[in-house]
């Protein structure tokens, strides 16, 4: 498949849309059943739908007031990055959280999501 940045436009608003909704099922249909999702270049992925459901669950749990923001960095083949935002409370404690990260998507020919690596860092202590 061949890319397009008004897709990938879309794919993010999407994703946005669930996590904004704290929505596990809606982020999960991003994605291929196979999957692999790489929270951080350091740990094993989430490999599957249910196993990436399953921690963005386990994340957006503790997080409210969530306001997240992407601009596209480049296009090319099946694949896509961004850099993204995101401010959030946390649910525990009240505190605003702020996010700065890039992440690249490859896309299968059905347009969801095959592979999926981010790069993030929070101003939390």
């Amino acid at each position: 498949m061949a890319l397009s940045e008004q897709q990938f436009a879309k794919w993010i608003d999407s994703y946005g849309a669930a996590w904004t909704a704290r929505d596990g099922g809606r982020f999960a249909q991003l994605f291929e059943e196979g999957a692999l999702y790489y929270w951080t270049p350091f740990e094993d992925p989430q490999k599957g739908r249910d196993e990436i459901a399953s921690a963005f669950n386990a994340a957006v749990g503790r997080q409210r007031d969530i306001d997240f923001g992407a601009r596209i960095l480049y296009v090319q083949a099946n694949l896509g990055a961004a850099h993204w935002t995101c401010s959030l409370t946390r649910a525990t404690t009240g505190k605003r959280v702020h996010i700065d990260g890039i992440f690249v998507v490859q896309f299968s020919d059905s347009g969801k999501a095959l592979s999926f690596r981010e790069w993030w860092h929070s101003d939390e202590g």
